[in-house]
């Protein structure tokens, strides 16, 4: 219970696929390769597995008739859409895309950047399914099973914006900690799918931030209220009444 309070505590995270595993089609504004990859443990030491996306694709991919489709974004931003996928599918190798890039200023600046290198790492925004993975404790690693896929961003670098938790111990802290993230789920869910993405990685991004202080460290400096000089209220009265 403890791992999972610790490391799958997040409305939403953030893996990127190493490499530069993708292809460009400049005149068509098309670009095609991989969100994810199947079968090698992870930084965080994560093993997703083949299948793992499957109900996401089904439930919100392009061919379904959801109007929540997994999105296409820049940098994780759902405030910056820079097109739609065409195509999401499993096979062996991991998560393979294919995406057309819109006519906007964002969808030529991205495509641009992409032909020249700048762009040229992709990362998914994804929550765990917690029932549908199994820990290891002796090697520290994760097999997921399943994931609720929420989109799919072209990024400049890997940034790990998932910090480990190591402060804030105890057992109130976690149980009111995931109280908290239960009312928060619940109320995320009534939102639009582009709020939902906006709302979870803010959300992840402010518990991170939180886990990067030391412990005990007041996040902001107490409030000190200035002295209260009498003399000048009294005069500032008199003149008023006169």
């Amino acid at each position: 219970m403890e791992i999972l309070n610790k490391k799958f505590n997040r409305p939403v995270y953030f893996k990127v696929m190493p490499g530069n595993s993708y292809h460009l089609d400049f005149t068509g504004r098309k670009v095609s390769g991989y969100l994810a990859a199947f079968g090698n443990a992870d930084e965080e030491g994560d093993v997703i597995i083949r299948g793992a996306f499957a109900k996401s694709i089904s439930e919100h991919g392009p061919e379904s008739q959801s109007h929540r489709k997994i999105a296409y974004l820049f940098g994780h931003n759902p405030a910056e859409p820079i097109g739609r996928f065409t195509n999401l599918e499993e096979n062996d190798h991991g998560l393979y895309f294919e995406a057309e890039i819109d006519y906007t200023d964002i969808g030529d600046r991205v495509l641009h950047q992409y032909q020249t290198g700048t762009l040229n790492q992709h990362s998914i925004g994804f929550s765990y399914v917690l029932d549908k993975l199994d820990y290891d404790k002796l090697t520290g690693t994760a097999t997921v099973r399943e994931v609720k896929l929420w989109e799919g961003s072209v990024v400049s670098m890997g940034t790990n914006e998932n910090t480990p938790f190591t402060g804030f111990k105890g057992v109130d802290i976690y149980a009111s900690r995931t109280t908290l993230l239960d009312e928060i789920e619940r109320r995320i869910r009534l939102l639009s799918n582009a709020d939902q993405i906006g709302v979870r990685a803010t959300v992840s991004k402010l518990m991170a931030l939180a886990e990067m202080a030391e412990p005990g460290m007041h996040p902001l400096p107490p409030i000190v209220e200035p002295p209260v000089n009498w003399d000048a209220v009294m005069i500032h009265i008199l003149n008023t009444k006169l």
